[in-house]
């Protein structure tokens, strides 16, 4: 047997010992077959020499008794018994071979050397028949041993087929049924125990094919936190460097669209976020802002948040959108907001992702709001500090001067008064009073402060301190509530609106002065008119230097200042283009929100 065979046998040896059994018992069954015919046979072989023998002993005796009278009859009757004795099967077989007894052997020898006696002819057939019983009993006892085998592995195939069909197989199937899995019907054992077999196989390979997805998923979900961690390090380390720009932003909303599988991705800026930041209302990747973002109006993008379905305004086809605010809770900046197909997959973990970044920015824009208002408080407060240093010493010092000129001016005699001295003093009076009033129109100028209200609240005060300082009545008309305007522009704004009323108080001779704020959607414009007796623009009176100031503050954002006459009265109008509007126009209307 060579080493695949026993491979084989060591492989199936329940097969293979079925198959030993099997042979074994044909082998059986052709042994007890063999026995049989040779019993048959050599029964038949004895018998028929027993009665040849007995045949012949017969014809020998008539032979005797009739030689006397009838030599010749009991010679051919001799002949004819040795004839039958040379003929029969056996005993020729015999003679050919050894006897299977001595004296068979010997008394066959005696028949061939002389003529046989029917004693010893009978004696003969005696001697054969008991070997023909013996052989007989031999054969019969192989028969039996043969019968006792065959029916020993008939019994061991059948309890070996019990043990392995029954029993085995019976186990496992009782233990299924007690964890609650049917046992399927079949025609057998074999076949239930096949589909059992086949049930748990692809059970197997279902719990296999399980295990690979959620392999891939821990994978998946490993390769995500490691990108994660990688965007929140490069996004932290950048804001802690400076504050967010917009390479900053769109360098992070690129690495965001491969993190989270989006096409589009863009970051949503109020007016001031985007004003405090110096960049577009809407920072996007290569200027690819998602569909959402240029077919709705910022209010309604505020509101995004989470993982929803939203219509592509140009066609039939949905939208999948994921958005975060990007807020504190003292106030809202923007929205950060991702879109793809609508077959598009997003988990919370690519919310939690996104929420996190846009609490992250959030928290930038507003230590960068904090520190703007902290510096906007410290020069303020420098503001301040340089006009009590102004009042304390420029301002004391001109007062000084004004009291002793006019000590000067009294103790002059009266032909003096009228000579050059006087009208020198006099001169230098009306410096030192213009010097004053500069002076304090400055130290007005280091005080004065935006409301946090706005300009509205700004204006309003500004009016009503002049109204309750002169008998003119001020009103403001503020029709530009929901324009935005930075602190500076309210600041310049302000400034210009006092230095304007301020002249119309103390020159102008009014009895009321309008201050009207108004809006064309390409620029604003500022109107202060009254009912006085009008400005002189080619003069150089006594306000000159406050139409400087004020031509100066309209050039420092970028407009302009014009004075027209009125009847009665004069208008001055300031006209400029806020930094929201020009915003707006270098976005487009391609892709900024409506």
């Amino acid at each position: 047997m060579n080493a695949a065979d026993r491979a084989w046998l060591r492989r199936y040896p329940l097969y293979a010992k079925t198959c030993i059994v099997l042979a074994c018992l044909v082998a059986l069954i052709a042994l007890l077959f063999v026995c049989t015919r040779v019993q048959l046979d050599n029964k038949g072989l004895y018998e028929q020499a027993a009665v040849t023998l007995g045949d012949a002993a017969r014809l020998h005796r008539i032979a005797a008794s009739i030689a006397a009278a009838s030599p010749d009859a009991a010679a051919r009757l001799n002949a004819h018994a040795t004839e039958l004795i040379h003929n029969d099967t056996l005993l020729a077989h015999w003679r050919q071979r050894d006897a299977p007894t001595p004296l068979i052997a010997a008394q066959l020898q005696t028949l061939d050397s002389e003529r046989a006696a029917p004693d010893m002819l009978d004696a003969l057939r005696v001697e054969i028949g008991r070997q023909g019983d013996a052989l007989e009993a031999v054969i019969t006892l192989l028969e039996a041993c043969t019968a006792a085998l065959l029916f020993a592995g008939i019994f061991a195939l059948a309890w070996g087929a019990r043990r392995a069909l029954v029993l085995r197989p019976a186990l496992p199937l009782h233990l299924l049924s007690q964890v609650g899995l049917e046992v399927p019907a079949g025609r057998d054992e074999i076949d239930r125990l096949i589909k059992v077999l086949n049930g748990l196989v692809a059970r197997l390979r279902s719990e296999q094919d399980e295990s690979a997805r959620l392999k891939r998923i821990v994978e998946d979900h490993i390769a995500f936190a490691d990108q994660s961690l990688d965007l929140l390090h490069y996004i932290c380390a950048q804001l802690a460097e400076d504050a967010p720009t917009g390479g900053t932003l769109e360098a992070l909303l690129q690495r965001l669209v491969g993190i989270l599988r989006v096409q589009r991705i863009a970051l949503v800026l109020s007016e001031p976020s985007a004003q405090l930041l110096g960049v577009d209302a809407i920072v996007a990747p290569a200027d690819l802002a998602p569909h959402v973002v240029r077919e709705r109006v910022v209010n309604e993008l505020m509101s995004l948040s989470g993982v929803r379905s939203l219509p592509h305004g140009q066609s039939d086809e949905l939208l999948t959108i994921i958005a975060a605010p990007v807020r504190v809770p003292s106030g809202t900046y923007g929205v950060l907001i991702g879109e793809g197909d609508a077959d598009m997959r997003c988990e919370q973990r690519h919310v939690h992702l996104l929420e996190t970044i846009a609490s992250v920015l959030a928290q930038a824009i507003s230590n960068l709001s904090r520190d703007v208002r902290d510096r906007r408080m410290t020069l303020l407060e420098e503001r301040n500090a340089i006009a009590r240093e102004l009042h304390d010493s420029l301002a004391q010092s001109l007062s000084y001067m004004k009291i002793q000129l006019a000590r000067l001016q009294a103790v002059l005699p009266e032909e003096l008064s009228q000579s050059d001295a006087g009208q020198i003093a006099r001169a230098i009076r009306e410096g030192i009073d213009s010097a004053y009033r500069q002076l304090r129109e400055l130290l007005t100028t280091f005080r004065t402060s935006v409301h946090a209200r706005g300009l509205a609240a700004t204006l309003e005060e500004v009016a009503e301190e002049l109204s309750s300082r002169s008998e003119v009545q001020i009103s403001v008309d503020n029709r530009i509530r929901r324009v935005r305007l930075t602190v500076n522009e309210e600041l310049h704004i302000g400034q210009i609106v006092r230095e304007a009323l301020t002249n119309v108080v103390r020159h102008a001779r009014a009895s009321s002065a309008l201050v009207t704020l108004a809006s064309n959607e390409r620029e604003v414009t500022v109107t202060i008119e009254d009912d006085g007796r009008g400005i002189a623009t080619e003069s150089g009176g006594e306000h000159h230097y406050g139409l400087s100031i004020m031509r100066e503050r309209s050039r420092s954002l970028g407009g302009r200042l014009e004075i027209r006459a009125n009847e009665p009265g004069s208008r001055i109008v300031v006209t400029f283009v806020p930094a929201s509007f020009a915003q707006q126009t270098r976005i487009g209307t391609g892709s900024a929100p409506r």
